[in-house]
């Protein structure tokens, strides 16, 4: 049986959902920050847009790695109309980490394999309903099933790189 979600009693500050929800520090950023600048153009809407899309500012991002953002286990990788290509990860707390869009798995990747935080588990594509290449990536706890489970904003839970653009890129072309 899974555990209910804690009670909250207060507003939280910018570090405490992650400490309320039994997720322990802070998340790798799913996207590997060497390969240049990053954008986060749209943010988190629950209902609407259960979690965010990082992808390149400037340059192609197709291909570039998509890393492990805890310690956790493949829960599923399939291909879809809407999210594409697509990889869940679960962890031991019962919280799923789902990566859309993916151009490809990492070859070898399988259900049920353990991956570490910061391993690289697919490469940034364009898959399914979209028009550019990058990562919708979501975090929810206990299901990935709205009945059962709920979605976290996972901005406040990652790592953020140096130079993360959150908004629009201002592109010279």
């Amino acid at each position: 049986m899974l555990a209910e979600p804690p009670r909250v009693t207060r507003s939280a500050t910018a570090l405490e959902p992650a400490r309320r929800l039994g997720i322990e520090g802070e998340l790798v950023f799913p996207v590997d920050p060497t390969g240049g600048d990053l954008v986060m153009p749209n943010g988190y809407r629950e209902g609407t847009h259960n979690g965010i899309d990082i992808g390149n500012g400037c340059s192609p991002g197709r291909g570039r790695s998509l890393l492990a953002c805890a310690d956790a286990v493949v829960n599923s990788m399939e291909q879809s109309t809407r999210p594409g290509k697509y990889i869940t990860l679960r962890d031991r707390s019962d919280t799923y980490y789902r990566y859309h869009h993916l151009a490809e798995f990492i070859e070898g990747m399988e259900v049920g394999a353990a991956v570490s935080a910061g391993q690289v588990i697919g490469l940034m594509g364009s898959t399914g309903n979209t028009n550019w290449a990058h990562v919708h990536f979501e975090v929810w706890r206990h299901s990935l099933s709205p009945n059962i489970g709920f979605p976290i904003d996972p901005l406040p839970l990652l790592q953020r790189p140096a130079g993360l653009t959150i908004g629009s890129p201002q592109c010279d072309n």
